[in-house]
């Protein structure tokens, strides 16, 4: 069980990454998951990965660090929301928001495996 839950919240890194293809228009409402559905039409529709790389468009770099800051904002508010219950940061998602910035961080990363991305930062 706890395998599948880790997989669907592997869609929300993904749609970092997507975003950062130019296939999302917009990620930075953090309140709810994206549209896995959509996530996974957005390869399986092509019939070759020429085809998939020719949908995509690379964000400037400016805009993905953009974005990656917002995320970073996103998740300290997060912690101090935990920390401090009071902490207002309205509907936003502490797991959507921690997928999606791991995908943001690995963008600008030298890691391989997202999965040794460090978020303490």
């Amino acid at each position: 069980m706890q395998d599948a839950i880790d997989i669907d919240w592997e869609y929300e890194t993904y749609w970092s990454l997507v975003w950062a293809l130019g296939l999302v228009e917009d990620i930075s409402d953090a309140t709810d998951v994206c549209d896995c559905n959509y996530a996974i039409q957005l390869f399986s529709e092509c019939n070759s990965y020429e085809e998939f790389k020719s949908k995509c468009k690379l964000r400037d770099i400016n805009e993905i660090l953009d974005m990656l800051d917002l995320y970073y904002r996103y998740h300290w508010a997060c912690v101090e929301k935990r920390v401090k219950p009071e902490t207002p940061i309205g509907n936003l998602n502490t797991s959507v928001v921690v997928e999606r910035r791991r995908g943001l961080e690995w963008i600008i990363s030298e890691k391989e495996d997202w999965y040794d991305i460090s978020l303490n930062a």
